[in-house]
């Protein structure tokens, strides 16, 4: 079946009213019509199994049939990534997304490139929502949060002391993360951090690791920073993710 985000303020009881950019995309691209059965999911990642009972010129009513609150996740995955130039940022946030990924902190540093005027910074981070929600059509589950693009100090100021704490260097020559999570605790919840293309200059690894972060390496290949990132998270959530498969001895 067919996935459409809606606001929860949006549904009643037993209907819901489909609007806006899913509607269009419902209608006009999908051409579904009166008796063919949805999902629906709304912001806190509550699901709704349905049927389309009435197509309006301007929005669709859907009869709820089953409903199922959101699911808890016991692995909070947050991925601090600098800001990469065109299509590789969109592509972080949809591999992320399908991924699990619980937050998403876009930040500025040293060697970022691309940047955001402060008039637009809105406007991208709606983008990057816009994409987030269309990747969970594919994969189910909860977009991330997508907060605001912040300077790389910034980052360390509210992260809990009880979180794990990576920072990815391609200069990290002596620790691996196969052996970070060998010689480290389960973790509830982690922090990641990424870099542009030029990675992180020398004092942003000393500030991170004053800050708590461990740098760590993803092996002998200087990857491309956005295969970084999603090699970064798809490792991370296999190694903590599930409590009962401990990181390989």
């Amino acid at each position: 079946m067919r996935r459409f985000f809606i606001s929860s303020q949006a549904i009643t009881q037993d209907r819901a009213q489909l609007s806006g950019a899913e509607f269009h995309h419902l209608r006009h691209v999908l051409r579904l019509d009166r008796g063919v059965r949805v999902i629906l999911y709304d912001e806190s990642g509550a699901t709704y199994h349905g049927e389309i009972l009435h197509i309006a010129p301007t929005y669709a009513e859907v009869g709820i049939t089953q409903h199922a609150p959101a699911e808890t996740r016991a692995f909070h995955l947050t991925l601090a990534q600098s800001m990469l130039k065109g299509r590789k940022m969109d592509l972080v946030i949809e591999k992320a997304t399908e991924l699990g990924v619980h937050t998403i902190v876009p930040f500025v540093s040293a060697f970022t490139v691309a940047r955001i005027p402060d008039g637009k910074r809105a406007e991208r981070v709606a983008r990057w929502q816009h994409l987030a929600r269309a990747a969970t059509k594919q994969s189910g589950g909860l977009p991330p949060e997508i907060r605001p693009p912040q300077l790389f100090p910034a980052l360390f100021h509210s992260i809990p002391q009880n979180s794990g704490k990576i920072i990815f260097s391609e200069r990290e020559c002596a620790l691996h993360l196969r052996d970070f999570a060998r010689d480290s605790a389960q973790f509830d919840a982690l922090h990641i951090l990424v870099g542009p293309e030029g990675g992180f200059a020398p004092e942003e690894i000393e500030q991170a690791q004053a800050a708590g972060f461990v740098s760590v390496s993803l092996g002998a290949s200087v990857l491309r920073a956005e295969t970084a990132s999603i090699t970064a998270i798809a490792l991370c959530q296999f190694l903590w993710r599930d409590p009962q498969f401990p990181p390989l001895s």
